[in-house]
């Protein structure tokens, strides 16, 4: 009688953990995240700074985890890994993300980003549905000498207006990736993509 009750305990148990849903992404969204592993983005201001972001890898995560949930939903995502510099302090910060890509209880998968250089910060953490990135339409963006004509510009929403850090758009390739920001009184751009 005490094995079928431990047997009932553990049955009923390993029914409720696995009662979770899983939501995948399709591996052809992933284009979305235009980098590989380690590459080096150098950018330069109009005032004449530099900086640089240090991408690491493509990290998986689960967007739906609940801890307190006893059966959680997975929901599938990948993010770009970087070490980049604190938009607040002189100091880089490992540890952070640049653009993620994630499926979501809906069935549709988002894309979202995390954007910041020395001493700005693109407040604006919105998720976007990829048919509403894909709906941004295309612009024309120079820097240097060379072209960019599938650039996405995503303008700030106001939250943090006030603040000295605030950049009120930044633009992103969708072949490249991230080309740069605008702030009130700085403009950054990218000038070197390399793999070390």
């Amino acid at each position: 009688m005490k094995k079928l009750k431990f047997l009932l305990i553990i049955t009923i148990g390993f029914i409720l953990v696995s009662c979770g849903r899983n939501y995948r992404i399709d591996k052809d969204d992933l284009k979305y995240i235009p980098y590989e592993k380690n590459e080096v983005l150098v950018f330069k201001s109009d005032l004449n700074r530099s900086d640089t972001i240090f991408l690491k890898d493509l990290r998986r995560y689960n967007g739906c985890y609940d801890p307190l949930a006893i059966s959680s939903d997975d929901c599938e995502g990948y993010s770009m890994a970087c070490r980049r510099s604190d938009p607040n302090y002189d100091r880089y910060l490992d540890g952070k993300e640049l653009v993620s890509v994630g499926a979501s209880t809906s069935g549709q998968t988002y894309i979202s980003f995390d954007i910041n250089l020395k001493g700005s910060w693109f407040y604006n953490l919105e998720s976007f549905s990829l048919e509403q990135f894909d709906s941004i339409p295309n612009s024309e963006l120079k820097i240097g000498t060379k072209v960019y004509s599938d650039v996405k510009v995503f303008e700030a929403d106001g939250s943090y207006k006030q603040r000295d850090n605030y950049a009120e758009r930044f633009y992103w390739s969708v072949a490249e990736g991230f080309l740069g920001l605008d702030r009130r009184d700085e403009k950054w751009r990218l000038i070197k993509k390399y793999v070390p």
